[in-house]
């Protein structure tokens, strides 16, 4: 039986070299197409485990995602197309594992609860549950939402426009009443307080304590559903008239992946990424099964926001659905990536999605990053440097390129993906700045060493500490600076005031990676949703310089 609690390091911070680094992101429900939350979700947790990976490269990095592919929705809607449940899953589990492809979610599993090992693994977990002694047969009535598939409690719905909803997700609940098997939530109590207790177990802070006070008083919990009304999922073993909730079911995805009920070198998961709708679920329910099971919590629960679509809450009937294959498409994987973590990444605020930032943040990216790395390797230039002289050191830019890579560290290892991006970000305008100032391009201008060596190393920096966010953007421009694979690393991610600058390296590298470089690192996009307007991306104009959306 686990009851050992401990003080969690940062999420980023290695514990155990043996023990791989496990993150998640919430397996997605197949009874819709991919949206552009589902994306914010998987790139999130790709980003933690590229940043776990860029700064321990010795500790293996696990990462899952998957589908949820169980439940009365499911039965539901096959029933609606005419097709069997298999296909219908089949079918739309695909498209999430197309969008993770396409993001380029670097995943270690996609798990799918139809799949064998994961009934293998629900079956073994509610043998568990039964010698604990924790669960029990009787009959439940409440407030059941097909939307939610969970019951709610009298104090837990309101009347709404004439219908009865669930207070936390404004969907429609009706009353039912069904013998099933229920859970006694209220036996673990005290383990599941003691987890929450820890100011790391689930962030949040605001959601941490509302689950603190809903543990004091917690009913029991219905995890499963009579088989004459649910089908679609794990057969209750010995019980053929019950189908295991599908929550229940869903949840343990997360051991499966790490091998249950075999060993399970990867768990406890350093953090599950979840949406704020779901992190009852994950940090309250979740949490007490593993305890009935004689298994360790998750180490964290990171709860991010929602997006809306110009100030709404997104939704088919409006119409204002963002479609993240079309984004990429038009703007590239990682510059949508790069848009989701900087503007979205202050995680406990919704985020709003429009066509305009969207256009905007590309614009940020070809024209502050992209074209510094052009105009840094230009042969004219490159010409006009000449040995280092340290009197040409800028104090503002060496103290920002000597803490950037502490910063950042410091800020993803506080869940503050947004401002990790602006600290890189920060760094390539002040370079651009400093270039502007130093007018290398100006035939008057007979040195541009100091210009060129701050440029380079703002962009070393930035793209190295960029790979966990766009993987291939921050690739290809370490590429155009000719940094070798080996140097790509968090330890090589600084900058020393001190030391010696070898300024012929680095034009050698220049020369080298501007030879091999392809056309343009954010090139012209156009985009075909927004009446053709076509986003110019600033790689021939002067650092700063405008960028306006042209009608053609």
């Amino acid at each position: 039986m686990w009851t050992e609690f401990r003080k969690a390091p940062s999420v980023l911070e290695q514990t155990s070299k043996r023990k791989p680094f496990y993150a998640t992101t919430p397996i997605f429900y197949v009874n819709a197409s991919p949206h552009i939350g589902h994306l914010h979700s998987l790139v999130l947790t790709d980003v933690f485990t590229r940043f776990s990976a860029l700064l321990h490269s010795d500790r293996e990095a696990v990462m899952a995602t998957g589908t949820d592919e169980h439940g009365l929705k499911i039965q539901q809607a096959a029933a609606a197309r005419g097709v069997p449940e298999r296909e219908f899953c089949d079918d739309v589990s695909e498209r999430f594992r197309h969008l993770a492809d396409q993001a380029n979610v670097n995943y270690t599993d996609f798990i799918r609860t139809s799949e064998p090992r994961h009934h293998r693994a629900v079956e073994a977990f509610w043998a568990k549950l039964v010698a604990s002694g924790d669960i029990y047969k009787g009959s439940h009535e409440g407030w059941y939402s097909v939307s939610d598939e969970c019951f709610y409690s009298a104090t837990q719905v309101t009347e709404r426009d004439g219908k009865t909803v669930a207070i936390e997700t404004g969907n429609e609940v009706v009353w039912e009443v069904e013998e099933n098997w229920k859970f006694r939530l209220s036996n673990r109590r005290e383990g599941l307080e003691r987890w929450l207790s820890r100011p790391e177990s689930v962030w949040p802070e605001s959601h941490r304590r509302d689950l603190l006070r809903q543990a004091a008083d917690m009913q029991d919990l219905s995890i499963s559903r009579p088989t004459s009304r649910l089908h679609w999922g794990v057969p209750v073993p010995g019980d053929a008239s019950q189908t295991i909730y599908v929550w229940v079911d869903a949840l343990v995805n997360y051991i499966t992946v790490a091998g249950y009920p075999g060993e399970m070198r990867a768990w406890p998961a350093d953090v599950h990424v979840v949406g704020k709708d779901i992190v009852r679920f994950h940090a309250l329910h979740w949490p007490a099964l593993l305890l009935s099971a004689g298994l360790p919590p998750p180490t964290r629960v990171l709860a991010h926001a929602h997006w809306t679509m110009e100030r709404s809450k997104m939704s088919k009937s409006r119409g204002n659905v963002v479609d993240p294959l079309a984004v990429m498409g038009a703007y590239s994987a990682d510059a949508v990536r790069w848009f989701l973590m900087r503007h979205g990444g202050a995680l406990p605020s919704d985020a709003d999605y429009s066509a305009d930032s969207m256009r905007k943040s590309y614009s940020e990216l070809a024209g502050m990053v992209g074209n510094l790395a052009n105009r840094v390797a230009n042969k004219a230039i490159l010409a006009k440097v000449l040995d280092w002289d340290d009197a040409e050191r800028d104090a503002r830019l060496d103290a920002r390129l000597s803490h950037l890579a502490t910063k950042v560290a410091k800020r993803v290892g506080r869940y503050e993906i947004a401002r990790a991006c602006e600290e890189i970000m920060d760094v390539v305008v002040e370079a651009n700045r400093f270039f502007t100032i130093r007018q290398p391009w100006n035939p008057s201008v007979i040195n541009s060493t100091s210009a060129v060596v701050y440029a380079y190393t703002a962009l070393r920096l930035a793209a190295t500490l960029a790979q966990p966010i766009m993987p291939t953007k921050a690739g290809e421009l370490l590429d155009r600076l000719g940094v070798p694979a080996f140097e790509r690393t968090y330890a090589h991610a600084h900058w020393d005031p001190a030391a010696p600058v070898d300024v012929a390296a680095i034009v050698g590298r220049l020369q080298a990676g501007k030879e091999s470089a392809v056309g343009q690192l954010f090139p012209r996009v156009r985009d075909e949703s927004t009446d053709g307007a076509s986003v110019l991306a600033n790689t021939t104009g002067r650092p700063g310089r405008s960028v306006k959306a042209a009608k053609t």
